[in-house]
């Protein structure tokens, strides 16, 4: 399997983008649950800070004590304060002057600072995706009208086509694997637990079959129409962001591995029940994050008070 590690660095106003092309020994196929604990492991929730509306995203490098997420453009597009939760139910506040927006595409790189370990992702050239084989999103989907509270979702799925020409907006990814409000922004996986793309936008029918069915003046018609999905679903794929961040002048580092996804030993199988760690109490995670800053804030305090 050959894999190249792409390093951004800045020379003046100049990018240089340095590639190391390495070739590790033979790595064992994965099982679904292996896929999807490297999953749960990079996939994080984007949230507003005033409000109920969230998104998904992925971890996709590290600089420092900087991690970067990639997530869609949309997930964060309002001018708000968002608050990143990772896989430890640590919140992490986000700079919005700092959040990179790829132009033309529905992607965004958002930072956030911490002096925790966190995996960073790897992703696949997805030049060498192909039609049928398995892919995974993995993503916070909000609640719904039957599941009331927050769980990661992880779901399969085959990829049904490559758009030979992608939206404008850059989708090209087709899969058939369950999506839910929420997910937007959230990782595609292979085989392999590799990233090929970013979820971000469900199929649905067309505005003109819709209004062939019923009357053409019926209030609200446009939008019920886009309620109706198809059952596929679209990402963006990973090399459309890599020639994108080359473009802008993004300075990052990731690893991109180039050789296809190799089948699973194991196919994935939800759990019966979800796992705790998939489980989250949005209000009490960010109520004990504030008590913490409020604690946090009391030390500062303490020590400019106190001169020793």
């Amino acid at each position: 399997m050959r894999f190249s590690e792409h390093l951004a660095a800045i020379t003046g106003t100049a990018i240089v983008t340095v590639i190391m092309t390495m070739q590790p020994q033979s790595v064992l196929a994965l099982t679904g649950i292996e896929v999807n604990n490297i999953a749960r492991e990079v996939t994080v929730l984007i949230r507003v800070a005033e409000g109920e509306g969230h998104g998904s995203g992925a971890i996709i490098a590290k600089e420092g004590n900087t991690y970067y997420v990639l997530t869609a453009n949309h997930v964060v597009g309002g001018q708000n304060n968002y608050h990143i939760v990772t896989a430890d139910k640590q919140v992490h506040e986000l700079d919005y002057s700092q959040v990179k927006r790829l132009p033309g595409i529905d992607l965004a790189v958002v930072p956030f600072t911490s002096d925790n370990n966190y995996r960073v992702a790897k992703l696949a050239n997805t030049s060498t995706v192909q039609q049928g084989q398995s892919v995974f999103v993995s993503g916070w989907p909000a609640p719904s009208q039957s599941i009331n509270e927050i769980t990661r979702q992880f779901t399969g799925g085959v990829l049904s086509s490559v758009l030979e020409t992608p939206r404008q907006d850059g989708y090209a990814l087709v899969y058939d694997s369950v999506t839910r409000r929420g997910m937007s922004g959230g990782p595609v996986f292979d085989s392999d637990g590799r990233i090929i793309g970013i979820h971000g936008l469900g199929d649905a029918e067309e505005r003109s079959r819709v209004q062939q069915s019923v009357s053409s003046d019926t209030p609200g018609i446009e939008s019920i129409a886009d309620l109706i999905k198809s059952g596929l679903n679209l990402g963006i794929p990973i090399n459309t962001f890599l020639q994108s961040a080359s473009s802008q002048g993004l300075f990052l580092s990731w690893q991109v591995e180039n050789s296809p996804p190799q089948q699973l030993t194991v196919n994935y199988t939800p759990p019966a029940q979800p796992d705790q760690r998939d489980r989250l109490n949005i209000e009490d995670v960010f109520r004990r994050s504030l008590e913490r800053g409020v604690e946090r804030g009391v030390e500062r305090t303490i020590d400019r008070i106190l001169p020793f």
